[in-house]
């Protein structure tokens, strides 16, 4: 038995014995009470110290409360540690998931106040200077269980959209009834959380993936591979669609269309995807069919959806004619596929793949404005793109000082060729990598000296600060 599995049960006793004193903990006595004493026991044998002194028999008013506050987060990590996800993810093996661990710790640290409950001595004097150390820990729990209940909020997002789309997808390709008021649903949802200035979330999972969680539910590969990629894609669309004229006042039918434009990825060979090294000119030919096997599905599933559908096969085309499937050039291209093309180069970039790393944000944006300068894509719908800034709001960046922090805002001045790359910037970390007791925030549009470095990777992200912001890991 683990560590962290005992002192739940340890926990969970607890639990069980505060829940038979409710009434009593809950009348708030004026005086000091006396437990029953198999109360008394439970709680001194939490900890597994037999040796330990017993629970008073007398308890202050004050006391019962904090026991009453504690029983209250007791609750809250017991329901957070049987949620699946958790529960799934705490199964695997290696280095724990950030939540994981950051959910260990605090299993910790509320160790830590059942052994001080059980701690407490007879004189009520002691027992209200011992009650500042408890209520303060237990200010420590409530903050640490707000911190990882919004990371595991974030993260059920997440993995929930991807199975969705790739269960959509997954159907499409198998030719079965698939409900598209769910893919209409879901690109609502993106295009509400883009109104909304939510930050972007980069998707990504393993081309051999199969579920999100272990006793998530099962899809074939590549469908969450695929389905990570759309979502990101979908939600750079989502961002920029406003800002051309003929699709801003339709953005549904944009989103649903980045949605859907790697549908027919899943016909090609899951271990062609998942190479590591280079792909050979059999490789290339599979994967350039997947536009229009996409398209077919499209007309298949949404008949009256010819534009969506045109857009799909057109989404590899490029602006000099070099593109597939037809080689078709300029203007020729259907408006929402030069679009889609620009959104799905960035996102594919700002992603990793089985035979590179993920490119900095800011490399990924420049990268897809040299390809509109050289003619490979639309300069219109590539300098869209700068209205997500070199740095997108809620990316972790690196600070020419060594500092760390997150983008916070952006400045969206498009005429203004430095706003891009001068975000303000929430700063978590000084330059020796020791948290800030609180964000810091640094507007570097208005400073004539440093600047953004890099996003911060991935391993460094999760070392410097998966120990308190997990949600940022």
């Amino acid at each position: 038995m683990t560590d962290t599995r005992e002192l739940l049960n340890r926990i969970t006793a607890f639990r069980q014995r505060l829940d038979g004193s409710a009434a009593v903990i809950a009348a708030g006595p004026p005086a000091a009470l006396a437990e029953p004493d198999g109360f008394r026991e439970s709680v001194r044998k939490l900890a597994g110290a037999e040796s330990a002194e017993p629970i008073p028999p007398q308890l202050t008013q004050r006391a019962h409360k904090l026991l009453g506050d504690a029983k209250t987060l007791l609750d809250r990590q017991r329901r957070f540690s049987a949620d699946p996800i958790i529960a799934g993810l705490s199964s695997l093996t290696g280095t724990p998931d950030a939540i994981v661990a950051y959910h260990h710790e605090t299993t910790a640290v509320m160790g830590s106040a059942v052994r001080m409950a059980q701690a407490f001595p007879d004189s009520p004097s002691v027992q209200l200077k011992m009650c500042d150390g408890l209520e303060g820990v237990l200010e420590v729990v409530k903050e640490r269980l707000t911190v990882q209940e919004r990371a595991l909020a974030l993260r059920r997002t997440d993995y929930t959209r991807i199975d969705r789309l790739a269960a959509m997808l997954a159907g499409m390709n198998r030719f079965q009834q698939v409900d598209l008021n769910l893919l209409a649903a879901l690109a609502e949802e993106l295009i509400e959380d883009a109104r909304q200035g939510k930050p972007l979330r980069f998707l990504h999972v393993d081309p051999l993936s199969t579920c999100s969680y272990p006793g998530g539910v099962e899809l074939p590969a590549p469908a969450r591979f695929v389905a990570a990629h759309a979502l990101t894609a979908a939600q750079v669309v989502a961002r920029i669609v406003h800002l051309d004229y003929e699709w801003a006042g339709r953005p549904l039918p944009a989103v649903v269309a980045a949605l859907v434009m790697d549908a027919g990825m899943l016909r090609v060979k899951v271990d062609v995807l998942a190479k590591e090294g280079r792909f050979t000119p059999e490789d290339y030919r599979t994967i350039e069919q997947h536009a229009q096997f996409g398209a077919e599905l499209i007309i298949r599933y949404i008949p009256d959806a010819a534009p969506v559908a045109a857009a799909v096969a057109a989404h590899h085309e490029r602006f000099d004619g070099t593109g597939y499937p037809a080689g078709i050039k300029g203007t020729t291209i259907p408006s929402l596929g030069r679009m889609l093309a620009a959104a799905d180069e960035y996102a594919a970039r700002c992603s990793p793949r089985p035979y590179r790393p993920a490119q900095d944000t800011r490399a990924a944006l420049t990268d897809v404005l040299l390809a509109a300068e050289t003619g490979r894509l639309d300069k219109d719908f590539a300098e869209y793109l700068v209205a997500l800034a070199f740095y997108p709001l809620g990316a972790v960046v690196e600070l020419t000082d060594g500092r760390v922090g997150v983008v916070a805002a952006n400045h969206p001045d498009r005429l203004n060729p430095r706003a891009p790359g001068r975000p303000v910037i929430a700063v978590l970390a000084d330059a020796d990598g020791a948290l800030l007791p609180r964000p810091e925030h640094l507007d570097l549009s208005a400073s004539a000296r440093g600047g953004v470095l890099r996003t911060l990777p991935a391993d460094r992200r999760r070392e410097l600060l998966g120990g308190r912001y997990p949600d940022l890991v």
